[in-house]
């Protein structure tokens, strides 16, 4: 039997849906066994995406017990469950990856990939099959309006925050409203991710109406980003909307807090009144702080940790060969960059910008930093998975991007004349006290500039937990590595987000009007042909004012031990570092 699925961008998140129905004491389960590696066919300037695989379906009876009443009504019909059969309980599992953040408060600039195991967002991307559907999470079901500006969506009953209280409506109305409604004094760095959301109404206690400025067939997918989490309202209020001092709000999730200990280790334990009888396999998680990739990698190889996301490529091929750990490379979403302080001269002209963008090699970067950090792609300003980015082909060829920079370094001279710097200038560069950046990748920048441009660098260390508080004051000239990245394949939301004219992610403090004019009309465009040439006059427009400099999209090198499944990591479309839902340990 063949099964094809069409990601299409106006279906995306509706077929991507999978709801069971309800146990019963005996029930034939159709067991499938991909026998293919999916094969993919992208249309240029389509939004049209397929995913072939040959499948061999095999029945079986499998007696299934008939859940009480409450865990009837916890899970509603639908139980997330490992791919594979039979999967063992019990362990804890061991990470190896940054674990480090300066406050719990997702909104505020708290870390996902440590916090989301302790929570649930309305839908959320399937860990059993590798991120590549939207499952229900603490909605059990949505519907759209036929004019696309409406969701309702239904809430599971019978689920408990970590301190007994109970979930409803109120908690997401809380929540969303706290991102759309930001109160002062407080930062919502996911409303411009959702600036089509114009409120979120209760209808009862177990169903919300999100209404929308425009239609947005993507919205569900959106609604996956990993700093959606459900804030409890009552812990909201009591603490002024403002959840970083505490350690750590309450959640709903399949893991409950256990301990902290900065900069070391994080603790979790099984959250045994979870609303999915079936989970959590785990009895545990134990987040080590491991920053450096190749750190990563080591730990991996020694097996002081179970898996990380992503290690460094030497590690990653030392991690192929052995018999007892597997290893994948997978594009990613995030980038490499340097965020430019638009507001701060000489970097608030124009010509300044587009001088570096020209005149620094970013293949030089790459081939010198790759070895103890990760694979990256010379990009424009759209990763290599959407179905929107140009080619690497195409994209070799272009002022800027190409390797042979004679001509470049000619222009960018030029512009650097007319902006009244023939001779350079001094330049500052923050980036985080990491061997990666600060030994390596800053270096090779700063060796561009002034071998090309005649700028001096010099070089600012900081903690990478501090990232997100410089660049949200603005404390900096240049800071590596400025955060500019997606989570759904549609890159409107990233632009949006860190690009529009006073986005609480515009790092840069980036103010175009022609390319805030791009993001209005692709708002509303719905025909993936036109959006594709928005797209592409969006690109233009940042090569030729550019808000940062962009190195280009990278990929993960995730390792992990042969003993570690339920999470389809051979499998995955993309790198999405979040919670461990049916991941179990087999020994």
């Amino acid at each position: 039997m063949k099964m094809r699925l069409i990601l299409s961008f106006l279906g995306f998140s509706a077929v991507m849906v999978a709801v069971l129905g309800c146990a019963a004491e005996e029930v034939i389960v159709e067991r499938e066994v991909i026998k293919e590696v999916p094969v993919e066919r992208i249309v240029e300037k389509e939004v049209v995406k397929e995913v072939v695989v040959e499948k061999v379906v095999e029945k079986e009876v499998v007696v299934v017990a008939t859940p009480t009443r409450a865990e009837f009504n916890a899970t509603q019909g639908f139980v997330l469950r490992a791919s594979e059969p039979n999967p063992k309980r019990g362990g804890v599992v061991r990470t190896a990856w940054t674990a480090k953040m300066s406050n719990f408060d997702v909104q505020m600039g708290g870390g996902p990939h440590i916090l989301s195991p302790l929570y649930n967002k309305l839908v959320a991307k399937n860990y059993s099959d590798g991120y590549r559907s939207i499952i229900p999470d603490l909605a059990t079901g949505w519907k759209r309006s036929a004019d696309g500006k409406t969701y309702n969506f239904t809430l599971r009953e019978g689920v408990s925050f970590h301190n007994g209280d109970p979930f409803n409506a109120d908690d997401v109305i809380a929540t969303y409203d706290r991102i759309i409604n930001t109160p002062e004094g407080i930062t919502a760095r996911s409303k411009d991710l959702i600036p089509m959301i114009a409120s979120v109404e209760k209808v009862n206690d177990y169903e919300v109406q999100f209404n929308l400025h425009d239609p947005t067939p993507y919205l569900v997918e959106l609604l996956t980003n990993g700093n959606l989490l459900i804030y409890s309202d009552v812990e909201l209020e009591a603490n002024g909307q403002d959840l970083r001092p505490i350690e750590v709000p309450t959640g709903t999730g399949l893991m409950k807090f256990v301990s902290h200990t900065p900069g070391e280790i994080w603790k979790y334990e099984a959250n045994t009144d979870f609303f999915n009888p079936e989970l959590p396999y785990l009895d545990g998680v134990n987040l080590l702080n491991v920053p450096l990739w190749p750190d990563r990698g080591a730990a991996v190889l020694t097996g002081q940790a179970d898996f990380s996301w992503n290690i460094s490529p030497d590690t990653h091929k030392e991690a192929i060969k052995r018999p007892d750990l597997d290893a994948n490379t997978v594009d990613c979403l995030n980038s490499h960059n340097f965020a430019i302080n638009n507001d701060k001269a000489p970097y608030d002209d124009v010509r300044v910008r587009k001088a570096l963008h020209l005149g620094v090699s970013r293949q030089n970067q790459i081939n010198g930093y790759t070895p103890v950090w990760e694979p990256t792609f010379v990009t424009r300003w759209i990763p290599v998975p959407s179905p929107y980015a140009t080619g690497l082909s195409a994209i070799a060829e272009m002022p800027g991007y190409r390797e042979n920079k004679t001509e470049d370094i000619i222009a960018a001279k030029k512009l650097l004349a007319e902006a009244g710097f023939p001779n350079g200038f001094d330049m500052e560069i923050t980036t985080w006290n990491q061997p990666q950046t600060a030994d390596v990748a800053v270096p090779l920048f700063a060796d561009d500039v002034k071998k090309n441009l005649g700028i001096n660098a010099s070089v600012k260390l900081v903690e990478r937990s501090l990232q997100s508080e410089i660049l949200a004051d603005g404390n900096f000239e240049l800071f590596r590595n400025g955060d500019f990245a997606g989570q759904i394949l549609d890159p409107y939301p990233m632009w949006n987000l860190y690009l529009r004219t006073g986005a609480t992610q515009n790092w840069s403090r980036y103010a175009n009007p022609e390319f805030d004019a791009i993001l209005d009309k692709l708002a509303g465009e719905l025909d993936g042909a036109a959006r594709g040439d928005l797209f592409n006059q969006g690109m233009d427009i940042l090569d030729d004012n550019p808000p940062f400099y962009h190195i280009g999209f990278c990929q993960h090198s995730p390792a992990w031990a042969r003993y570690v499944k339920g999470a389809a990591m051979e499998s995955r479309l993309h790198t999405y570092w979040e919670r461990f839902d049916t991941l179990w340990l087999d020994r």
